[in-house]
């Protein structure tokens, strides 16, 4: 029998509530055509404090709701995210996740591995644009959503993480 945590069904919720964002209106945080990657964000931290199987199921989830909210072959999403929900997870014992490094490095590293696997994935099935021309659009992604990741992980463990108070 499955036991669902409510901080998991908090995290599910707020996951349905950010692909709804993404899809809709993302477009208000746009800078210069270039907007923030808030999924990859909340598979990251998801990951982060739940571990790298819990993370590889909640991103191949959240891929999943991109892939089916984007119109285009489903699959790519799912397995980059589930990708980086795996290899974020792995690090939940070895970072701490409220260091200011860690709420930049991680999310650049997994940005840079997502846009790598998705790209070579999408070459596989679309004819896209060579990678040199995307060059500004992916840096400014990846900076945006690495900037972004500093006030949305703050945001998150406000709302998400049960902090344990001790009565003295």
């Amino acid at each position: 029998m499955f036991k669902i945590k409510f901080k998991t069904l908090r995290f599910f919720l707020i996951a349905y509530l950010t692909l709804i964002c993404q899809a809709t209106f993302v477009h208000v945080f746009s800078l210069g055509g270039v907007v923030p990657d808030f999924v990859l964000l909340l598979v990251i931290f998801f990951s982060l404090y739940n571990g790298r199987k819990n993370g590889m199921i909640f991103g191949l989830v959240s891929g999943l709701g991109v892939d089916i909210l984007s119109g285009g072959i489903v699959g790519i999403n799912c397995f980059v995210l589930g990708c980086v929900g795996l290899l974020t997870g792995l690090l939940k014992e070895r970072v701490y996740t409220n260091h200011l490094l860690t709420r930049i490095l991680v999310p650049l590293a997994a940005g840079i591995f997502s846009i790598a696997v998705y790209y070579l994935l999408a070459v596989r099935f679309y004819q896209v644009p060579s990678f040199s021309e995307n060059i500004p659009v992916i840096a400014g992604t990846l900076l945006y959503t690495t900037l972004c990741n500093v006030f949305f992980a703050d945001i998150l463990e406000r709302t998400v993480v049960l902090k344990q108070m001790t009565l003295s």
